[in-house]
């Protein structure tokens, strides 16, 4: 649970007549990371070959287009056992040129219809005018149509002026008729303007006749669309399910593919080499023996290289290992630190935001944000902007980690406020467990013990992890640095205390001691140069008291806010309305700050002052071969459980 699963490098040998159906297997299970082989196997082996991807690439091209253009149906589970079957069942599909010509005729239709829609645009500009289209462009003459405003009517008379030109003024528009070698001259003028002309296109027939001509058109074209649709629905829905398996076992054998330059062979044996999880090599035997009829060896190769990591956390905790890959993922062989950060981040923020309100608030919002992006309206009435602004800092898939992640810290906060007696800074009347503005000193003391215990806690996780690793100069160095911090602080609190710091004070006697055998412990297994980080243990244990400071930065402020709200009630409406619209935004601008304080301080508190203790990161995640099917059914691998 602490430690992720253990990871072990194995090799898999067997004969090539089971290559395919090995693959398959392995694929389904999702139990192998395969890998490039080891130099040792190269030196032997040959680099493996198959030439049926070729024709797989071919059929996959093929059968893809086919969906893409298909409409949407519901799929049913196929049997497909080998790849003959599959192609030729793509080859007994009789429909790729009615489709295609399907699509073509769509698209014909569709810029038919934008192209009458632009016509109609102008036209509807053009009311008014009486006089046969034909002549606004001819061999010497273009027309240009302008929308009619009070601001370009000077635009108007500046081209009147400049340009010997036939000008019409619609009811809706301006038309300009010009010779064609004053086409750049009239270009010039509108860039100057800023002012948008549009090219009047060629047409004939008076405006109104022209129109009907365009709807009749368009109408024409809908109707086609809509009998274009119906043939493509009626294949769709003969053939839809059948294309999509096909799809899908195309996609799984081009897969397969991709891991063929990291398989070697001979003319008899196939041989593949990756990392896999300890706990399933038992299982990757039996299901392998089944297949070969015991006609393989699968052995474990002795490496110094470093494994990939696969996290393994209780499923209340999976939702922080987001957290922990955002960081950096922990190497295989080192504390997986994902249970300490969900246990202590809730704690710290809850703690700094310390009211019920601003708690229940967050939760609100946080089951609000993740119902709505899970299911999103099909209306939405926050601005575009906003929203594209929020999806280019975080994903949704992100933003719901986060939201998910705070839930707990905001029901601790809601806690924690009914104890403060902390109502979005209004009091309720009772007398709270704890008053936070009467006890700093109390809550500073608090938050400096937890402090020490964070700090403590990683200096001990540091050393258990050396030691797991057989590092016990590292270990004896995270001990050293443990006995530091311990005699700083028992030093630190007698000054507090005003107590003596003398030899006379046997508590001062033993922190000196611990302080002293801690930095000769420390220059044993780091050097001198490590000394320099004893002020950073200091700093690191007082960075906790911001868990206080925060606290009393929001409820203050908070206090204020009401303060000068309360106060306007007994001045003038124009007061009231200013003390009312004091309390919104200030509230709303508090409760920003809460959030954003408490979540990203919480975080940086873990991250730093505690992970720095024992955490080195810079793993790789491990990524088994997976063979994903949606409609396919598994060929050996029957209701397997991924993880």
């Amino acid at each position: 649970m602490f430690l992720p699963s253990k990871i072990e490098k194995i090799r898999l040998i067997m004969p090539k007549i089971y290559y395919d159906k090995a693959v398959t297997l392995l694929g389904e299970l999702g139990f192998l990371q395969i890998e490039v082989l080891e130099s040792e196997s190269k030196k032997i082996l040959n680099d493996f070959k198959e030439i049926e991807y070729d024709k797989i690439n071919k059929y996959s091209q093929k059968i893809r287009s086919l969906e893409s253009s298909l409409v949407k149906q519901k799929t049913v589970n196929l049997n497909i056992n080998n790849l003959k079957q599959v192609f030729h069942e793509v080859d007994k599909i009789k429909i790729y040129e009615e489709v295609n010509d399907i699509k073509k005729e769509e698209e014909k239709a569709k810029a038919s219809i934008k192209e009458s829609a632009s016509l109609m645009e102008i036209l509807n500009l053009m009311k008014g005018f009486k006089r046969d289209l034909r002549i606004l462009n001819g061999m010497r003459v273009e027309s240009f149509i302008m929308k009619k405003t009070k601001e370009k009517a000077q635009f108007a008379g500046i081209v009147k002026k400049e340009i010997d030109c036939e000008f019409n003024e619609l009811e809706n528009s301006y038309i300009f008729t010009i010779e064609k070698y004053n086409k750049e001259k009239l270009a010039n003028l509108a860039n100057k303007e800023a002012v948008n002309l549009i090219k009047v296109p060629e047409m004939k027939g008076r405006v109104a006749e022209t129109i009907e001509l365009q709807q009749a058109n368009i109408k024409k074209e809908e109707e086609k669309l809509a009998s274009l649709n119906k043939r493509l629905e009626k294949l769709s829905k003969k053939y839809y399910g059948l294309v999509s398996n096909l799809k899908e076992y195309l996609d799984i054998e081009i897969k397969k593919a991709s891991i063929i330059p990291k398989v070697g062979s001979t003319d008899y044996i196939t041989v593949i080499e990756g990392w896999m999880e300890t706990k399933k090599i038992q299982s990757l035997e039996e299901s392998l023996d089944k297949l070969t009829e015991g006609q393989f060896v699968l052995e474990k190769i002795k490496t110094n290289e470093e494994p990939p990591t696969k996290m393994e956390n209780p499923v209340s905790f999976k939702l922080y290992e987001f957290f922990i890959k955002f960081y950096s993922i922990p190497k295989s062989s080192e504390i997986d630190p994902t249970i300490f950060f969900g246990i202590a981040f809730p704690i710290f923020f809850g703690l700094m935001v310390g009211d019920a309100g601003y708690g229940a608030t967050f939760l609100l919002l946080s089951f609000w944000l993740v119902h709505r992006i899970k299911h999103p309206p099909k209306k939405s009435h926050i601005p575009r902007k906003l929203a594209k602004f929020v999806k280019t800092i975080i994903s949704k898939n992100s933003l719901v980690m986060i939201m998910k992640a705070i839930v707990p810290g905001s029901a601790i906060a809601v806690v924690l406020g009914i104890i403060f007696n902390e109502y979005f800074g209004f009091s309720l009347p009772y007398t709270p467990l704890f008053d936070v503005t009467k006890s700093v000193s109390t809550l500073l003391l608090i938050s400096g013990w937890i402090g020490v215990a964070m700090v403590s806690f990683g200096f001990v996780l540091g050393a258990l992890n050396a030691l797991y690793n057989k590092k016990v100069k590292k270990a004896v160095g995270r001990i050293g640095w443990l006995l530091v911090a311990w005699g700083i602080v028992i030093v630190g609190l007698a000054v507090l205390h005003k107590e003596s710091i003398g030899l006379s004070n046997l508590e001062a006697i033993g922190s000196y001691v611990a302080i002293i055998i801690g930095i000769l412990l420390v220059l044993k297994s780091e050097g001198t140069q490590s000394l320099m980080e004893i002020p950073s243990v200091i700093s690191h244990i007082l960075s906790y008291t911001r868990l206080v400071g925060i606290l009393l930065a929001s409820v203050i402020l908070a206090q204020v806010i009401n303060l000068i709200f309360v106060s306007s009630l007994s001045g003038s409406i124009p007061f009231i309305i200013g003390g009312v619209v004091i309390l919104v935004f200030g509230q709303l601008f508090n409760i920003v700050i809460a959030l954003f304080e408490g979540g990203i301080q919480g975080a940086r508190l873990i991250y730093v002052e505690f992970f720095s203790k024992f955490f080195e990161g810079n793993g790789n995640m491990f990524k088994p071969f997976k063979i994903e099917r949606r409609n396919t059914a598994n060929v050996y691998v029957k209701n397997v459980k991924r993880n």
